[in-house]
């Protein structure tokens, strides 16, 4: 074994780029996983997990303690690029941060390394006076967010695959707490200074950040694992990264968020790349195989989240804005309004997470969740002004089941947003002018009205003949209907959607033989226990 891995050292060190990742390939595909790395591969018995398990499973919990918030200055163009930066950041650097993962075996160095990047970030924040800092900032703490596959994955595979579901749903639980304090902590701050108030919650965050680098350097201590790639130099490393594959996702995915048409060519590049330029890369092909039960699921569950994260992120950016547009302007109290989604969505993980590991599938709570979900969009595209309880009734209905997902929110923050300004440019003139001319305001001084109206410029409004008390509430009601209207349009295109994840669902594979006991990557020697239940 020595001996070929240093043959295969001298052949990979003075062949070529293309024939050093052949030799990497074919290493890969005929060697097995490591004797001496730790496992426990008994599929029938339950293993007996101890405190050392737990205690690194609850520091995975805090990062998500950080996750949900809402910035406020005063740059409507740029201001959809501070969550955008956000989903920006963990789209194009979560593939780069998994491969370096995987590559070094270096799990703990990036999530400790990424929590203290996010530390530096929110600590710039608060400084912000201009949205460009902000948005700097939000790349900074992005860099944790990038990590998020990490969080999501060391709890899955330090637990027996048979328990994940519920993994994945207290992991949810932690994010959903987080986004029920987050907005009632921001508001508050607002509520008692409206300027400046939102910049103490990034003093908090940062906190948080500091918190979760502590804890899981001190809380996570996994074992030396090793992999098919340890005989590798470190240039040869370096280049199993797939480093072009990433710099096209990161050109496509960025320019797609400044113009589609930019973005398309770089996008199809990144596609056709990985398909023919590599077997290896971001897109292993090695995922896409295995029949119904493996790559033709997995390439499903890949779809199923992004559309999960265009689904979501129509909420999490559009239902604010409908909230204070229609019922409520008071900052705190426009938080919680926010929370029934949240409320809904950590209380009902719990049960998504036992149906998934009771009965070893994931087919049928996908498309029950999908099937909700997407009735609860239904339901905020037919809101109108006066809707308040159903709009509340309609956000806990649609949190039933959600889960952000980068790529699709990232791209879709940037399509919804376009959509809903095209839509109420059109609508936003034609109601005003409607219900202006109905209640008496001449057709000639229409344009002079709607425009000082919707720039709320009370001089210019006196200044307009015809114009009294009865105009400008006729005015203020269609205006509210107008806004309402061209939401509905987000909602439209997140159900459509909706729909097709439902459909995709029936074609998910059956993975009752997959979901067992084995544990993967334990962080301790773990053995059976004795006299277990039989199922």
């Amino acid at each position: 074994m020595a001996e070929l891995k240093n043959q295969e050292h001298v052949d990979a060190t003075t062949q070529d780029y293309k024939h050093e990742s052949q030799a990497v390939e074919d290493f890969e595909k005929h060697s097995g996983p490591p004797e001496n790395n730790l496992v426990y591969d008994n599929a029938d018995e339950e293993p007996v997990v101890h405190l050392r398990t737990w205690i690194a499973l609850w520091h995975f919990k805090a990062p998500f303690c950080s996750l949900h918030h809402r910035h406020l200055l005063n740059n409507t163009q740029a201001q959809t690029w501070v969550p955008g930066a956000l989903t920006l950041m963990q789209a194009v650097i979560s593939p780069l941060v998994s491969s370096i993962s995987d590559t070094f075996q270096a799990r703990k160095l990036l999530l400790v390394g990424a929590s203290v990047v996010s530390f530096v970030g929110a600590a710039i924040a608060p400084g912000s006076t201009n949205i460009y800092r902000l948005i700097g900032a939000t790349i900074l703490i992005g860099v944790g967010f990038s990590t998020v596959g990490l969080a999501f994955a060391v709890p899955s595979e330090i637990l027996p695959r048979k328990w994940r579901p519920m993994s994945q749903a207290v992991m949810n639980i932690a994010a959903c707490l987080g986004a029920v304090v987050g907005p009632l902590v921001i508001g508050a701050f607002a509520k008692a200074d409206v300027k400046d108030g939102w910049k103490n919650f990034y003093w908090v965050q940062m906190a948080l950040w500091g918190m979760t680098a502590i804890g899981i350097f001190f809380g996570y201590r996994p074992p030396k694992r090793h992999t098919q790639l340890d005989h590798l130099s470190l240039w040869q490393k370096l280049g199993h990264l797939d480093l072009p594959g990433f710099g096209l996702l990161t050109a496509g995915i960025t320019l797609l968020l400044v113009a589609l048409n930019l973005g398309g060519g770089s996008s199809l590049g990144f596609g056709v790349y990985e398909w023919k330029g590599t077997k290896t890369g971001i897109l292993h092909h090695e995922l896409f195989r295995g029949g119904k039960a493996g790559g033709r699921t997995f390439a499903i569950c890949i779809v199923l989240m992004m559309i999960e994260g265009i689904m979501l992120f129509s909420y999490v950016i559009f239902y604010p804005v409908m909230t204070a547009i229609l019922f409520e302007q008071d900052p705190f109290l426009l938080t919680v309004r926010g929370l029934p989604f949240w409320v809904v969505s950590g209380l009902s993980t719990v049960g998504w997470g036992y149906w998934s590991m009771r009965f070893r599938t994931i087919r049928s709570p996908l498309f029950a969740g999908f099937l909700i979900f997407t009735a609860g969009l239904v339901g905020f595209a037919t809101v109108r002004p006066g809707d308040d309880l159903n709009c509340l009734i309609f956000a806990g209905l649609a949190a039933v089941t959600t889960s952000a997902r980068a790529v699709g929110a990232t791209v879709f923050t940037s399509v919804f947003s376009a959509a809903y300004s095209s839509e109420l440019q059109v609508k936003l003139y034609a109601k005003i002018a409607e219900a202006a001319t109905k209640v008496g305001l001449a057709t000639d001084h229409v344009p002079a009205f709607v425009s000082a109206f919707t720039a709320q410029d009370t001089g210019a409004l006196s200044a307009i003949p015809g114009v009294n008390s009865t105009v400008v509430e006729a005015a203020a009601s269609a205006m509210s209907q107008a806004y309402a209207e061209s939401l509905h349009v987000v909602y439209y295109i997140a159900i459509s959607f909706g729909a097709a994840a439902c459909l995709a669902c029936f074609f998910l594979g059956d993975l009752r033989n997959t979901m067992n006991y084995v544990v993967d990557a334990p962080v301790e020697s773990l053995t059976a226990k004795r006299h277990a239940t039989e199922e």
